[in-house]
């Protein structure tokens, strides 16, 4: 029997975005408190300090915190090929300083699954993979994505 170990650590953090032409209330500006469930797996460590881990919690905790938190947490989410209302805000925005991300796919939860699977996954070492990412846009609603390994 082939086990398969994984380990999940919880984020949060706030933003603002609007999806462009979408027929609902979202077209307009609003913002989310995200929660982030980030699950990971690998071989269990095998020696030093780590040993017994899938991932040192800690470690997990700084690389999603330095590529994905830290950058989403606070900023205007626009969507590159959004209205022109979008791009405006956009513009206002970085123009005053303050923090936006650019998005080459619609800021939806679904598309911000995406990306936090994959950039974790270009930036991780040791076998390590990222195996899903549960975002929860609110605290009854998620997007889901999972890879298999």
């Amino acid at each position: 029997m082939k086990l398969k170990l994984t380990v999940t650590k919880e984020f949060t953090f706030d933003c603002a975005h609007m999806l462009s032409n979408h027929d609902g209330l979202c077209s307009n500006l609003h913002g989310h408190t995200y929660k982030l469930e980030v699950t990971a797996s690998a071989q269990l460590i095998k020696e030093g300090s780590s040993k017994g881990m899938v991932v040192d919690f800690g470690d997990l905790k700084s690389i999603v915190k330095e590529t994905i938190v830290d950058k989403f947490d606070h900023s205007f989410l626009f969507w590159e090929e959004g209205s022109e209302a979008e791009k405006e805000i956009a513009r206002v925005v970085e123009n005053f300083g303050m923090r936006i991300v650019k998005f080459k796919e619609r800021p939806t939860a679904e598309n911000m699954a995406i990306y936090i699977i994959n950039t974790l996954n270009e930036n991780l070492e040791n076998g390590i993979k990222i195996v899903r990412v549960r975002l929860y846009e609110t605290p009854t609603s998620y997007a889901e994505v999972e890879i298999d390994v």
